[in-house]
């Protein structure tokens, strides 16, 4: 993409942006003060869920925007990663460079996700001391309790390697085994030199189709779609909405854009000794589809050209630290696993002990790392974090079924903050590889 190109593909994400939240909010007024049927014929027009029941005569508008792009985007995600992974580590003939560099990337992850981990509980003890949280009251007749079959966290381990190759391709929520079969195949490739020729020349060329394809999304229709999901995020879960639960929203919002503010601009300048306000300004546009889309993965395209054609940093590096961050890179899933936890259980009337921040810290980096790159699949993991660190009342699931119906406005911001945690993962790695060009970072 074009210097011109650029700027004026930015222009036009920058007013959807703002389109998207003025009409948001616009019909977030006028849903709760108009006429309930004069708003039923708005949201049947632009905003109903057309799959469920009661949209079976709906138009939903914006509902097939929204949809159709985002499954246009996991279309992509897995050949996406898995292509891309492959063609990165069997480009290294060095596998030393490889083991180095995947130990670098998951390092840097690791104390990103501690930092993350330690400031969440300090802001939630505060907010607590605070008597900012008060018990819940809620009717249990009222309120649509969800069950989630949850198992041993560490499992994510053991899903990392699957049982069969097929199975991980056909999921999206399966990206910790589609990366795991993508390196080894790699390894591989990489380890037989020329004897491999044809399967690496069809790889290379599906990640180029995969590539065109993305492109079109980004470039051509993103605009027009974050307009549609940020007005109709807004329509749905209204502001009255969500004032049951404004105090655990604005918290985690605060410390969501304070973390994202401070430890990767102080990330940058401390570690690379580059200017970190040039590296913040160069990934508006990428936070801005993650922020849309709330998931991680319709933002990768995008992030990777802005890592390798601004940020200064290696094709090889890129292709590698990005789709893995993509998967196992959430601090701020993390950060709102924390928040989360700690503001049920409070509201439920239970102590939160500094080994119950402990054992959420390890649950919410696991659970984290497990996340698939998808809409709301951090609010849903929240309840294995719960549950596991012994929160698991009947008032605790009670109030969580209520976070995960009004949760949108933190996944929208977490979302962003883990996209803009790999690209600055990615220009550590290259920075210490000695893969990072300084021109291009401060063009």
């Amino acid at each position: 993409m074009g210097e011109k190109a650029r700027k004026n593909f930015v222009k036009r994400m920058i007013t959807g942006l703002i389109l998207g939240v003025v009409c948001g909010i616009i019909a977030s007024l006028a849903k709760t003060s108009m006429d309930p049927g004069t708003w039923n014929i708005i949201n049947t027009i632009f905003f109903q869920d057309i799959t469920v029941s009661a949209g079976r005569n709906a138009l939903g508008l914006f509902y097939i925007v929204q949809t159709v792009f985002t499954n246009a985007l996991k279309l992509a995600i897995v050949p996406m990663v898995f292509f891309s992974i492959i063609m990165s580590v069997c480009s290294m003939n060095d596998m030393r460079k490889l083991g180095r560099i995947a130990g670098k990337t998951i390092i840097i992850f690791v104390l990103f996700y501690l930092v993350a981990c330690v400031f969440a509980a300090i802001a939630s003890e505060i907010v607590i001391g605070m008597n900012i949280y008060r018990p819940f009251s809620v009717d249990q007749a009222a309120a649509s309790v969800t069950e989630i079959e949850t198992s041993n966290i560490l499992v994510t381990i053991v899903n990392a390697v699957p049982d069969n190759l097929i199975a991980p391709m056909t999921s999206n929520n399966r990206m910790l085994a589609v990366i795991s079969c993508a390196v080894a195949i790699g390894v591989c490739i990489a380890s037989m030199g020329g004897k491999i020729t044809v399967f690496k020349t069809f790889c290379d060329e599906a990640a180029q189709i995969t590539q065109k394809f993305l492109d079109f999304l980004i470039i051509t229709c993103s605009p027009i779609s974050v307009f549609c999901m940020v007005t109709r995020t807004f329509a749905i879960y209204g502001i009255d909405q969500v004032s049951n639960i404004f105090s655990y929203i604005l918290v985690t919002l605060i410390v969501l854009v304070i973390y994202l503010l401070v430890a990767y601009p102080v990330a940058i300048g401390a570690v690379t000794r580059c200017n970190p306000f040039i590296f913040m300004k160069k990934m508006i546009k990428v936070a801005i589809i993650a922020f849309g889309a709330a998931a991680s993965a319709p933002a990768l395209p995008l992030n990777k050209e802005t890592c390798v054609e601004e940020l200064g940093c290696s094709e090889e590096i890129t292709n590698f630290v990005l789709p893995v961050g993509m998967t196992i890179n959430m601090n701020g899933t993390a950060i709102m696993h924390i928040i989360g936890a700690a503001f049920i259980a409070t509201c439920a009337g239970l102590e939160v002990t500094p080994m119950h921040y402990a054992t959420m810290t390890l649950l919410a980096i696991c659970a984290s790392m497990g996340t698939p790159a998808i809409p709301a699949a951090g609010t849903v993991m929240l309840y294995a974090v719960l549950t596991g660190a012994g929160f698991g009342t009947e008032l605790c699931t009670l109030i969580y079924s209520l976070i995960l119906a009004m949760n949108k406005p933190c996944e929208m911001v977490l979302t962003t903050l883990n996209v803009v945690g790999d690209a600055a993962t990615t220009v550590i790695v290259a920075k210490s590889e000695n893969e990072f060009d300084a021109k291009v970072y401060n063009s």
